[in-house]
Formats: structure tokens, C-alpha cells, sequence
């Protein structure tokens, strides 16, 4: 016959303990061990974090303070005429070129060709020299530049015929003002 296991004791962890086999009873010393184990490994790990993100945060206030630092102008000692060309180049670059330009371009018939064009971003004033077949080409040209435009006041300053060419072509200068401040 059968033994019959009857006990009244009540339930309980050294009840339970005792009733299990010997290899559960190692798999739970197991999973406790590789339990606390994986808890420190998991702690260990969030600490590097935190210091990782001290180390983020320090360096980003180390760059926000970089960044927002007053750069620390050296003195140096430019003559005045070191300054005028300084200033002088920077109101070349700031000659309204487009402006200018189309202006021009707007304004220059076929029969006239341009030789050269100089901008004096100083006074305001474009110096251009051009040729032109006849003294009327010429003189519409300059009426044509004075037109409401860009350019307010337009003078022919100079001009010649080119005897040395054989079509012996009409060469003029003349100064145009646009508006603006004059430095």
C-alpha cells in the first residue's frame, strides 16, 4: 500500500522549503543570486550614466560659456591713412552695383559703345567714356541717361573725334550722379 502524506501543519516558507525538491531548491539560490547580481550590474551602470550626464552638462556650460564670452579685441594702432583706405574700399563695396548697372544698360542704345566705367562711391558720381558714330548719337544718349531714372544729374564732361580711326568715331566722357548720401 501507499503511503498517504497528511499534514495538518499550516503553510508556511520552511514548510514550503522542506516540500521542495532539491534541484528547485537550486534553481531559486540561482535566480536570487543572479537577481542581486543583475541589481548591482543595473546600479553600477546608471551610476556611469548619471556621471556621463555631469560630464554632458558641465562641458555644455563650459561652451555656453564660451559662447556667450566677450571677445577680447586687441588694440591696434591704424594710421588715418591706413583708415581712409580701409573706409575707402568699403564704400566701393557698397556702391549700389545693380542699380547702377541696370541703369546703364537701360539707357545704352546700340550705337553707342562703352569704354569704361568708373564709380566714385565717394562723391556719388559714375565717370564713363563711350564712343558714339555722331555728335547726335551722343547727345540723345546723355539726354537719354538724364531721363527720370536712377541717375539725377548726368553732364557730358569731354569729348573728341578719334581721327586716327578710319571711321573716325565720336569718343565723349561724361560723369553721372546718382542719389545718396556724398561722404
Amino acid at each position: 500500500m501507499n503511503a498517504i502524506k497528511i499534514d495538518f501543519a499550516p503553510a508556511g516558507f520552511s514548510r514550503t522549503l522542506r516540500q521542495m525538491h532539491a534541484w528547485h531548491r537550486l534553481a531559486l539560490v540561482a535566480g536570487i543570486a543572479l537577481g542581486v547580481w543583475s541589481a548591482t550590474h543595473a546600479q553600477a551602470i546608471i551610476e556611469r550614466i548619471d556621471a556621463k550626464r555631469a560630464a554632458i552638462d558641465r562641458a555644455n556650460a563650459s561652451l555656453s560659456a564660451r559662447a556667450n564670452a566677450k571677445p577680447v579685441a586687441k588694440k591696434t594702432n591704424i594710421s588715418e591713412a591706413q583708415a581712409n583706405a580701409v573706409n575707402g574700399a568699403v564704400a566701393q563695396l557698397n556702391i549700389p552695383w545693380r542699380d547702377v548697372l541696370d541703369a546703364i544698360e537701360s539707357s545704352t542704345p546700340k550705337e553707342i559703345a562703352l569704354l569704361s566705367l568708373e564709380p566714385d562711391a565717394r562723391k556719388n558720381i559714375l565717370h564713363g567714356m563711350a564712343e558714339a558714330k555722331s555728335s547726335d548719337d551722343m547727345l540723345a544718349y546723355i539726354e537719354q541717361l538724364k531721363k527720370p531714372g536712377f541717375f539725377d544729374v548726368v553732364a557730358l564732361t569731354k569729348h573728341e573725334t578719334n581721327d586716327q580711326d578710319p571711321n573716325k568715331p565720336l569718343r565723349f566722357q561724361f560723369e553721372a550722379h546718382w542719389p545718396g548720401e556724398a561722404k
